[in-house]
């Protein structure tokens, strides 16, 4: 594990230098890696992903479950039945369908048959995934998107798992690429064997 230390007793004049840190670990630049020149990203086979980062919108979903009395009170009303339609759906296509997918269904879904019926506002995308994924905490939720990550792990790496010498030809594993899959595949073996016990 790569960390920055800072040995502020390293020089007379109380400056800071960088140093070795006394807890064992070792800065990036000791093990070569340039940090100007990288960046951290998704691997590449996690196309299932969502981009939600919070924008600061309401969540309808959840405001509307929220709300206990109203002028125009919400279970009487067909907003009530269209909301929960909107719950099947998601119930339904959940596992069926990726997630950029379901949020888009779910966000035309939204836009036809719900807002059209009273005074809603707005409901973003971004709103629509992290709803999906941070909002509901259903055991199966939880379970489906850890499954779904290492999977994605896994099969980035698949292709990253040997050396080839461009010169000569020549062939050899990657053996921190190798150990990293052989992990990630214990884990994945783990959580889906939980995930069946959930289930069962």
């Amino acid at each position: 594990m790569a960390s920055s230390f800072v040995d502020r007793s390293a020089r007379d004049d109380g400056s800071e230098q960088s140093g070795r840190d006394p807890r064992g670990f070792v800065p990036n630049r000791d093990l070569g890696e340039d940090s100007s020149s990288t960046r951290l990203t998704r691997a590449p086979g996690d196309a299932d992903a969502l981009d939600c980062s919070e924008d600061g919108t309401l969540c309808f979903a959840c405001n509307f479950v929220k709300v206990k009395a109203n002028s125009e009170p919400f279970n009487l009303t067909e907003a009530a039945d269209a909301f929960g339609d909107l719950q099947k759906l998601i119930t339904d296509q959940y596992t069926k369908i990726s997630n950029p997918a379901l949020v888009e269904l779910i966000f035309q879904f939204y836009n036809t048959e719900i807002r059209p019926l009273g005074d809603y506002g707005v409901w973003t995308r971004n709103s629509i995934g992290r709803h999906l994924l941070y909002h509901r905490s259903e055991e199966d939720v939880i379970m489906n998107e850890a499954v779904g990550m290492l999977y994605a792990q896994i099969q980035s790496l698949r292709t990253r798992t040997w050396s080839e010498n461009t010169l000569d030809g020549t062939i050899e594993p990657h053996h921190k690429n190798l150990a990293l899959i052989a992990s990630l595949t214990k884990t994945l073996t783990d959580t889906l064997g939980k995930r069946k016990t959930l289930k069962a």
